[in-house]
């Protein structure tokens, strides 16, 4: 089955509607790759259609959505102890990204969202308190990594300093004797947003993050995201053509509404054409992966982003890892 055709039938399963004769053993694949297992099973549980699948394939999809459960479970009750233990310190956390659904499920009940690890922040004068605090529970420094860790534990925790951006201030958030603050939906829509595109450079590479694709989707279904208030958020024109670009991922996959302005400019319209391109077709898409991996080297290079203090060893493996690791990227 082609890489096209698979990535049809997984977005057709993840809408619920499951597609007659997949080649299920490329859909899982791909699933696999873009850490969807587990949503591509709810979504079709949720839909009633979990039983049109041959039964080998309904039992794998359910083994792996329920290891992830536990996982997720795990990755809960982590949680909870380190909001708990800031708290007592005076500090209440603000949830990024996947730990925000997790703090937010009912007992029992954890998003199928599959994850590695859990990020929070804090004020930039409570991040060597926090530090201590987590060191308190045993977390210690991964080496190479951004995070802390414990041996015992299903996910890396990664603390950072928490930023202002030009949407609402963050709403407090109790539950169960814990505080967090959590992000308006514009602010984590454009977390997204500027991580992948920009700062994982995937508006130059051509690639996309189907995974938090999925989570924008589902963020604007529960939510009512202004697309144009993020559009005028963007702090110059080429992050303005990456967010239109995702914009118009967006509705290709999962018929998102958006701006009609946003497909306009015809480098919106390439950019989203090449992507799209390769990848449905990643043998024959590879010379414009390629360039589009040099263009981020260059675009990164003009800005110094630290590489030019690199020892040429790690500057070689940076760039072998950015070239080759697609880090479920498609």
């Amino acid at each position: 089955m082609s890489r096209g055709n698979a990535l049809e039938a997984l977005i057709a399963g993840l809408h619920g509607n499951p597609t007659d004769k997949a080649d299920w053993q490329a859909v899982i694949a791909l699933a696999n790759h873009t850490l969807l297992t587990p949503d591509l099973f709810s979504s079709l549980a949720r839909a009633g259609q979990i039983h049109q699948l041959p039964h080998d394939v309904r039992e794998y999809l359910r083994f792996v959505h329920g290891c992830n459960r536990e996982r997720n479970l795990r990755l809960r009750a982590q949680l909870r102890e380190a909001v708990a233990v800031l708290n007592r310190s005076g500090i209440v956390p603000l949830l990024l990204k996947g730990a925000v659904p997790l703090f937010l499920s009912s007992a029992g009940r954890v998003p199928s969202r599959m994850m590695s690890d859990l990020d929070l922040a804090v004020d930039a004068g409570e991040e060597t308190v926090a530090t201590a605090c987590l060191e308190g529970l045993g977390y210690r420094d991964v080496a190479g990594a951004r995070g802390m860790a414990r041996q015992k534990d299903a996910g890396m925790l990664e603390l950072r300093s928490s930023r202002a951006n030009c949407f609402a201030p963050p709403k407090l958030v109790r539950r169960d004797g814990l505080r967090v603050k959590i992000p308006p939906a514009q602010s984590r829509a454009m977390h997204w947003m500027v991580h992948d595109l920009l700062k994982e450079g995937d508006y130059w590479r051509g690639r996309i993050d189907l995974r938090h694709l999925h989570d924008l989707a589902r963020l604007a279904e529960s939510d009512d995201l202004d697309w144009t208030s993020l559009q005028r958020s963007m702090s110059d024109r080429t992050a303005r053509n990456a967010l239109d670009t995702q914009l118009l991922a967006l509705h290709h996959f999962f018929g998102t509404r958006i701006p009609a302005k946003s497909a306009q400019r015809r480098i919106v319209r390439f950019q989203h054409w090449r992507r799209i391109f390769t990848a449905t077709h990643p043998i024959i898409g590879a010379p414009l992966r390629l360039a589009g991996n040099l263009a981020w080297g260059t675009w990164r290079f003009s800005r110094a982003y630290g590489l030019a203090r690199c020892r040429p060893s790690d500057l070689l493996r940076r760039v072998a890892r950015t070239l080759f690791n697609p880090r479920a990227k498609i």
